[in-house]
């Protein structure tokens, strides 16, 4: 737990009902939920922009099945729809492209998230303020302390009746002395068959030799996602960046040689967006194609991250995107990639009406996982087998939300030719809808917190949880049980979770799911 000063402790702390930690998708359907509930909200973000990892450039949403997503997820798929029937037109070329609401432009998911927040009386966001410290009190939370990035040195106590950690990394679960774990558990720990060091087939989903199920300390890679244009006039050039390093793409340059990069989509994913605008993500080495060998993810350098602070962050941050960018300028200019093939590459560029205080380049780093909480329950890929007595997962009495998006992790490990075909860490395995249990958002041993991202899972079950779509319903979740804890004057962790489910349904939430027999399947992985 930080320490503060004497200064700090003594000064007047500015109080309200829910304090909310990240302004991320997740952090506002906190803050949200519970200034609609009633409370005084107060959200912080270190950016100065809201919306994480959606607002800074996935602009696509992993929702395999939207029946088991309701409530604040769904309302912000209605404004993005809205968005562009308004803007261009219900039968336009914009709103056809965005299925929906899940596909959009990162400017627009950001303008969105800000009416959200800007429609609830009771929500005070503060931007660019840094969570310094947090002050405990008879093993509850208090309060935290806050520096203001834009008078640095400048601290500031809040006061809240709960606080919610909404932070991708967990930063003030483990500040508040949360007893939390990074990196993989091995096979045997809760057996879970695709656990720890693992090298699988994506296709047939085979284990392959070479697999240990050992446990470390890795966590599988970040990368930036980011939308990319060949519209001319909105196009704004990949530049070489500061940190560029041709070794760096080894790989990439033998599958140029080879043949099997022709297009800019044999390198790396494109999704479609509406404007021209196409959403870039990592791609997996494909079975039977043997490529890309290697991609925007960047495996091992990010393992520090979790626990690191500010400083060490940015040299990660800078570290990735000079990869990242450098990706691009590699396939654009390197002179061992033939002319015809640097043509075509050249053709892609940054948005010019995207991240326009930040170059054009998004200012937030995909977070895949961070730190993982221990809370009063601790959800594994177990809970999501079968019953033998009804083929189908056990329920739990005390769920506030719904998985169904399978277990996604990328690579943990750069590639080795050792293993030609896969990336270590690599895996994707389905499985039916299951509901999540309260008690994962409730930590252990520390009271007045809630924590709906840092969540209580097994490494591996954590890659179901970690969809935004996800993270905005426990969100929510969190939103309506502070509230409901402050109003019946008890710790979060003793709150009546029937009235919390009750609440979740009304705002049109889902907590449980039977899927009917016609019903379409899981689209991922």
């Amino acid at each position: 737990m930080a320490l503060v000063s004497q200064a700090v402790l003594a000064a007047t702390p500015q109080a309200v009902d829910v304090i909310v930690v990240g302004g991320t998708p997740g952090g506002i359907a906190a803050a949200v939920a519970a200034a609609r509930s009633g409370a005084r909200v107060l959200l912080v973000e270190e950016q100065a922009h809201v919306g994480g990892v959606i607002a800074g450039g996935l602009s696509n949403i992993d929702n395999g099945n939207p029946a088991v997503i309701g409530g604040l997820f769904n309302e912000f798929k209605r404004r993005i729809v809205g968005h562009y029937a308004r803007t261009y037109g219900a039968e336009s070329p914009q709103a056809k492209a965005c299925r929906g609401g899940t596909d959009f432009e990162p400017r627009v998911a950001e303008q969105v998230f800000n009416d959200m927040l800007a429609g609830e009386k009771g929500i005070t966001v503060k931007l660019r303020h840094r969570l310094r410290g947090v002050q405990r009190k008879g093993g509850k939370v208090k309060q935290i302390v806050l520096e203001d990035l834009a008078k640095p040195g400048t601290e500031m106590v809040n006061e809240g009746g709960v606080v919610v950690d909404a932070t991708y990394e967990g930063d003030l679960a483990a500040l508040a002395g949360v007893p939390y774990r990074v990196g993989r558990e091995s096979r045997g720990e809760y057996g879970e068959p695709f656990a720890g060091r693992i090298y699988m087939d994506l296709g047939t989903k085979q284990v392959l030799p070479g697999s240990t199920g050992e446990a470390d300390r890795g966590i599988q890679a970040f990368c930036f996602r980011f939308p990319l244009t060949q519209v001319p006039e909105n196009r704004v050039p990949v530049e070489k960046p500061a940190g560029y390093d041709r070794g760096d793409y080894e790989f990439l340059l033998a599958d140029v040689k080879e043949g099997k990069i022709k297009t800019l989509r044999d390198a790396i994913q494109l999704r479609p967006a509406p404007n021209g605008k196409y959403i870039a993500n990592n791609d997996h080495t494909h079975p039977g194609k043997g490529c890309p060998r290697q991609s925007l993810d960047l495996p091992e350098e990010n393992w520090d991250w979790s626990e690191a602070g500010p400083e060490a962050r940015a040299r990660i941050f800078q570290r990735y995107w000079a990869y990242n960018e450098g990706f691009l300028w590699f396939l654009q200019n390197d002179p061992e990639v033939p002319e015809p093939l640097r043509a075509v590459m050249s053709t892609w560029g940054f948005c010019k009406d995207e991240f326009p205080d930040h170059h054009h380049r998004p200012w937030q780093i995909y977070v895949r996982e961070g730190r993982r909480i221990w809370g009063e329950s601790n959800f594994t890929t177990r809970d999501t087998e079968p019953d033998p007595a009804t083929g189908k997962p056990r329920p739990r009495p005390d769920a506030i939300a719904i998985v169904e998006y399978g277990f996604d992790s990328h690579a943990v490990r750069k590639y080795d030719p050792a293993h030609p075909g896969v990336r270590e860490g690599y895996v994707l395995a389905k499985h039916p809808p299951t509901q999540l249990p309260y008690g994962i958002v409730v930590p252990q041993k520390v009271d007045g917190l809630l924590v709906p991202l840092a969540c209580s899972a097994s490494r591996l079950a954590y890659q179901t949880i970690r969809m935004e779509p996800v993270f905005m319903a426990l969100g929510e979740a969190c939103g309506i049980a502070a509230k409901i804890a402050l109003d019946a004057k008890v710790e979060v962790r003793a709150v009546n979770v029937s009235d919390v489910q009750r609440e979740i349904v009304k705002r049109g939430g889902v907590i449980c799911y039977d899927a009917p027999p016609n019903a379409p399947k899981s689209l991922k992985p």
